[in-house]
């Protein structure tokens, strides 16, 4: 979809970036307030090198997975990456949620109708999000029987596979929303998804403490073969108006 009002553009992005900026620092300092106070009431401070301890290993695993999810998931959410941030759970709930909204509205990301688009469906998803925790909260007592029987159970045990699975499948599809197709585009993906399974089996402990920087290594493991397979052919890529002249390839 075209940008009719320019000016209008610009000034909504900058309004977006300006009370995520704000809402990003207002939950940090939320965040840091509790534990803060807390020590200053009961007098308990922790020392650096404990600190140094407890955080070291969880920093190493959070700060290339965070860089990299930047660089993977900020072009496809927008400004709706802010709200993502703040309410947490990006890639199992959050960027699905994008995701499927810009599927079902047959829209490109990186548009503005992209980006109201996600900010629509990442909101409605925290929202649900919130309203579902305090249900549970509520009732965690009374359903506590149902929570622990072995069908519940099974359940609870596939939730995450079957996130991932729908995530895949909407990536590994020749549609790309907006009309855009793909043919081979899963082609690109093959050599790092090979190496990450030799990783894996080779030694599952080292891989699961570095997920962060072997996802970073990944993405330009994926972006160089695409685009020599792009430009040898092998991946296509058919804009709408190839498909109105009748020239694609995708089925």
């Amino acid at each position: 979809m075209a940008i009719v009002n320019k000016k209008c553009g610009i000034e909504y992005y900058d309004r977006m970036h300006r009370i995520g900026y704000w809402i990003t620092w207002a939950a940090i300092a939320i965040f840091v307030a509790v534990p803060l106070i807390l020590s200053i009431v009961h007098g308990i401070y922790p020392s650096f090198s404990d600190l140094v301890l407890a955080c070291g290993g969880i920093v190493v695993i959070f700060l290339p997975t965070g860089v990299a999810e930047m660089f993977a998931e900020v072009p496809v959410m927008g400004s709706s990456y802010y709200v993502s941030c703040v309410t947490g759970n990006i890639l199992n709930l959050k960027l699905p949620a994008a995701m499927n909204a810009l599927k079902l509205a047959d829209v490109k990301s990186g548009t503005e109708v992209a980006d109201a688009i996600t900010g629509v469906a990442v909101a409605v998803s925290s929202m649900v999000t919130l309203v579902m925790l305090a249900i549970t909260c509520v009732l965690l007592t009374p359903l506590q029987p149902l929570f622990s029987s072995p069908a519940v159970t099974v359940a609870a045990g596939n939730v995450l596979p079957a996130l991932f699975g729908c995530l895949a499948i909407s990536n590994i599809g020749n549609d790309m929303g907006a009309g855009i197709y793909s043919k081979g585009r899963i082609l690109g993906a093959v050599l790092p998804f090979v190496l990450c399974v030799i990783a894996f089996l080779i030694d599952p402990d080292f891989y699961n403490s570095w997920q962060g920087v072997v996802m970073m290594i990944c993405i330009p493991l994926i972006y160089i073969p695409t685009k020599i397979m792009y430009k040898k052919g092998i991946i296509k890529v058919f804009l709408p108006e190839d498909r109105k002249e009748g020239t694609t390839e995708e089925k």
